[in-house]
C-alpha cells in the first residue's frame, strides 16, 4: 500500500512541478508580447507617447497576437 501511496505522491509533485513551469512560460510570453507590441506601436505605428488611443490599440493588438498565435499553433 505505501507504493501506492508513494507513486500517487510523485505524480502530484511532478504535476505540481509542470504546473509551475508551464505558468512560468505563459507569464514570460505575456510579458514578452505586451514589450514587443509596445516596442512596435512606437516603432511602426504613429504612437508617440502612450494615451487613450494607445491603450486600446494596444489591447486589440495584443488580442489579435493571441488569436494568430493559437491558428499557427493548431494548423
Amino acid at each position: 500500500m505505501a507504493y501506492n501511496q508513494d507513486n500517487t505522491m510523485s505524480k502530484v509533485t511532478e504535476q505540481k512541478i509542470i504546473n509551475k513551469i508551464v505558468d512560468e512560460v505563459i507569464d514570460t510570453l505575456v510579458d514578452n508580447m505586451e514589450e514587443l507590441t509596445t516596442d512596435y506601436m512606437y516603432e511602426i505605428g504613429e504612437y508617440d507617447e502612450s494615451t487613450e488611443k494607445f491603450v486600446k490599440d494596444h489591447e486589440k493588438i495584443c488580442d489579435q497576437v493571441i488569436t494568430e498565435l493559437y491558428n499557427r499553433i493548431k494548423k
